[in-house]
């Protein structure tokens, strides 16, 4: 068949099939995501979900001085709380506000410890179990999932989950000094030589946080959901969460690093700002992430 123009060529020409390939493709994932954020209310729901990562704040505190404080000297304490909070708020300026505010009370946890234990363990189990609900309602209205359990079974596995989050804790204290002690004894030890190149170290440095963000979706949008979910899924979830993740923290540091006046307006208080900012952008992000997992579950049974 042939078209009425002048020169009498071919439809084709004019709308070869990748044509429609690619339109279909910007349609169903750009078009789909941006419905998607009214009708699944994402911005309200990252709100309420970083309210919630607000509340497991202070009882995550207590619990990590209570387990770090039986462990480690003061010195390697500070180490690890610096690494952590560098993990939780990646922009060094406005870390260094709440290092700083934990530092002064470091003793004081140290020696209060066993109380300070308790009444985290109690709290984080009543706040993280909120967080990993909110969560998982969230997941379930994204993927569309129709699978009910009982009420019982939610609570344990958000204790489940709660578990999980202490190992992972537990990873980055054992893992992480092990790293500074190999790239320290680099100038002694030959097999080590490589670990002084400051390009390979930032190169394996951004390599292994990028891996551990796409880890922490991956076992989120795996494990929280009712629905079992593709692996394949999960993975295009996981890696689209991680990419907006990273994308954000440099474009976010450089941002505040450079241009902004946000410290002369909020003052001292700015840190406050920054860790609200990053909390309500990471449930943005974890939430977006889900929606291109489903988007792409549904191109699939198409």
């Amino acid at each position: 068949m042939t078209s009425d123009n002048k020169d009498n060529k071919p439809v084709w020409f004019f709308h070869p099939p990748a044509y429609y390939s690619i339109r279909q493709w910007l349609q169903h994932y750009f078009g789909g995501l941006y419905n998607r954020v009214d009708d699944h209310h994402i911005f309200l729901l990252s709100g309420g979900l970083s309210f919630s990562l607000f509340v497991c704040v202070v009882p995550f505190v207590l619990v990590m001085f209570a387990v770090l404080g039986a462990i480690l000297e003061r010195s390697a304490l500070e180490n690890e709380i610096t690494t952590i909070i560098g993990r939780i708020i990646p922009y060094e300026t406005y870390s260094e506000t709440i290092r700083q505010i934990i530092f002064d009370r470091v003793e004081e946890f140290r020696v209060y410890r066993k109380v300070a234990g308790i009444v985290g363990a109690a709290g984080l189990l009543f706040a993280a179990s909120g967080l990993f609900s909110s969560m998982r309602t969230i997941l379930n209205q994204v993927f569309a999932s129709r699978v009910q359990k009982h009420m019982l079974v939610g609570k344990l596995r958000d204790f489940g989950m709660i578990l999980l989050v202490m190992v992972y804790v537990v990873f980055s204290i054992t893992v992480l000094p092990v790293l500074e002690i190999l790239k320290d004894s680099a100038s002694n030890v030959e097999l080590l030589k490589f670990l002084e190149l400051s390009a390979l170290e930032r190169l394996s440095f951004s390599v292994v946080s990028f891996a551990l963000v796409f880890s922490v979706f991956f076992v989120l949008y795996y494990l929280v959901p009712y629905e079992k979910l593709q692996k394949r899924v999960v993975a295009l979830s996981a890696l689209w969460a991680a990419v907006l993740w990273e994308i954000a923290k440099q474009a976010f540091g450089y941002y505040i690093t450079h241009m902004a006046t946000i410290k002369a307006i909020y003052g001292t208080y700015v840190f406050l700002v920054i860790v609200a900012f990053w909390f309500y952008y990471s449930s943005v992000v974890f939430i977006v992430g889900a929606e291109i997992g489903q988007l792409f579950r549904e191109r699939q049974r198409e």
